[in-house]
């Protein structure tokens, strides 16, 4: 399964690095200004040095440290050193440092521009800057120009993480709000308004959630409600079934085999309906009250609804085994036929060719399909009705094992595991 990312982490994450990004470029214009700005303050005050030679002569020194020669040859020799050859532009001001990088000044800064006079006049102007008068020159309170813009740069970067940061707690703090709210929504709390979570989207997401589970409360409740009733208008016919069953027998007092056989079914039948329908009912109400509980010959039930069941196998080429032993146990009885019956119906139902084990060894039943293998495929042992055994399974505290291979399809319950 893929990892979920945190959008709290990723929007944050992403405005970090633009930030970096901008700061950096903000940093590196500042640097470049700054740079571009102490070059033109250089060059004005070598366009003014070179007016400072007194005629009749070929060079001086001025006050500031740059030097005048009206000649190349002229030209102090460490500066010829750094520029072999006189400058092909004039007034273009050529620059060497010497073991330099941003954030500190270099030990030695070579400069040297060429330009003619107001009378037509050439001109040589030079300066050797060392570090220790550079730092004199450039620095406040001690810290070299780069050192501070890149501090400022950093600065800024660390105050904006900052707000950022805030803002997304700010806003991430409803969101984690709604989502710890929504997770503890139920039926019982969805009768409860919805909190306020300070943002207007969020409020109609809210909304949206608990309308959501309200709506599905509803439906849920509508369900419950129509199972009750159906329950109950069942139990009227099925009343009316065992009571004229039992007049059968007093007006007919010696009916023939097979009359006693339908009379039988009949009676069986109607005190299935009655047992399943309190069975319902009772799932219906979803109660933790324990359904009464009786002697139930678990051989004897066994083989009475397999019999019952043997229709479902009219025209099928399927044949049945059954294994029992006397066994008696403390159930709640019409839950126990409805189990078995599902299991076993499904059986016969979902089988058209093959064979069929039920098997019951004291408090467990094993229904095992084994299909033909060209069958394997295309059947199946176990299907509808699934969702009711487990709902029982589970209600009542059994152990449900459920087993599928290609040709083998296998279903055992265990009843009062613990004991």
């Amino acid at each position: 399964m893929q990892q979920t990312k945190s959008l709290k982490s990723y929007i944050l994450f992403r405005i970090i690095l633009l930030a970096i990004c901008m700061s950096a470029l903000l940093t590196y214009q500042s640097t470049q200004y700054f740079l571009e700005g102490f070059d033109s303050v250089q060059e004005s005050q070598m366009i003014q040095a070179s007016k400072l030679l007194p005629p009749g002569q070929n060079a001086i020194t001025t006050d500031f440290g740059y030097h005048v020669a009206d000649r190349w040859e002229k030209v102090p020799e460490n500066i010829r050193n750094i520029f072999p050859t006189p400058p092909e532009r004039h007034q273009k001001q050529l620059i060497h440092f010497e073991n330099w990088w941003y954030f500190a000044p270099p030990e030695k800064s070579y400069s040297l521009m060429s330009l003619r006079n107001k009378h037509g006049e050439l001109r040589y102007v030079s300066k050797i800057m060392i570090s220790s008068n550079m730092e004199k020159t450039t620095s406040h309170e001690g810290l070299d120009p780069m050192v501070i813009i890149a501090l400022w740069g950093l600065g800024s970067l660390a105050v904006f993480i900052f707000v950022i940061y805030r803002m997304l707690n700010n806003l991430t703090y409803p969101v984690q709000s709604i989502y710890k709210w929504a997770r503890q929504l139920n039926l019982k709390s969805a009768n409860e308004s919805p909190p306020d979570f300070q943002y207007d989207e969020l409020n109609q997401l809210a909304k949206i959630i608990h309308g959501s589970i309200q709506n599905a409360g509803q439906a849920l409740e509508r369900e419950k409600e129509f199972l009750g009733f159906a329950s109950h208008e069942l139990r009227t016919p099925i009343a009316t079934l065992r009571s004229n069953a039992t007049l059968l027998d007093k007006i007919s007092t010696s009916p023939s085999l097979k009359e006693r056989e339908v009379r039988d079914r009949i009676l069986r039948a109607s005190l299935t309906m009655k047992g399943i329908t309190e069975t319902l009912l009772w799932l219906n109400r979803d109660s933790q009250e324990a359904l009464e509980t009786t002697d139930v010959h678990i051989e004897y039930t066994l083989q009475q609804v397999t019999g019952e069941l043997d229709y479902l196998l009219a025209g099928k080429d399927v044949e049945v085994s059954i294994r029992t032993q006397p066994t008696i146990m403390q159930l709640p009885e019409a839950a126990f036929r409805i189990l078995i019956t599902n299991i076993i119906r499904n059986a016969f139902q979902h089988t058209i060719s093959g064979k069929i084990q039920i098997i019951q060894d004291g408090n467990s039943i094993r229904v095992i399909n084994t299909l033909p293998a060209s069958q394997a495929k295309t059947q199946t042992g176990f299907g509808l009705g699934l969702k009711l055994i487990r709902q029982l399974v589970s209600r009542f505290n059994w152990a449900l094992t459920e087993q599928e291979e290609d040709a083998s399809k296998q279903m055992t319950v265990i009843f009062n595991p613990e004991k």
